[in-house]
């Protein structure tokens, strides 16, 4: 069972992008990894098999040959998994949602207080 630490819409609506790409190019929930240059484009992105994760030293190999990445582990519950990304830029993000964030975005949902700016290093368990 998840404990999920998301707070914020955002990153449900990022979960929500990554779930449907995995699906959409891979015909199955998977984890995934992108690894991304320093002027925004796409150097490389790579798939799991379905029953194989970039968990531990596999990501971390990963994730330090990339100035900047995202990374995307789903767990067996539907609508439950787990995102890192670090140097991530929100007009990246945008660009990938085809959305801007706006305001209510960043509104924490378990409180009242509100998040002011998009965070270029996270991590969140969602589920």
């Amino acid at each position: 069972m998840t404990t999920s630490t998301a707070r914020f819409r955002f990153e449900f609506r990022v979960f929500d992008w990554a779930e449907t790409l995995s699906r959409d190019l891979c015909g199955e929930r998977c984890s995934f990894f992108i690894g991304i240059r320093e002027d925004g484009s796409v150097r490389r992105l790579y798939f799991a098999r379905g029953d194989v994760s970039f968990s531990g030293d596999r990501k971390s190999a990963l994730a330090e040959s990339h100035p900047v990445w995202f990374f995307y582990s789903p767990h067996d519950d539907l609508g439950a998994g787990y995102l890192e990304w670090f140097n991530l830029p929100r007009s990246l993000v945008e660009r990938w949602l085809k959305r801007r964030l706006e305001a209510h975005d960043f509104i924490d949902v378990r409180a009242t207080g509100a998040r002011e700016e998009w965070p270029e290093n996270w991590r969140v368990l969602i589920g």
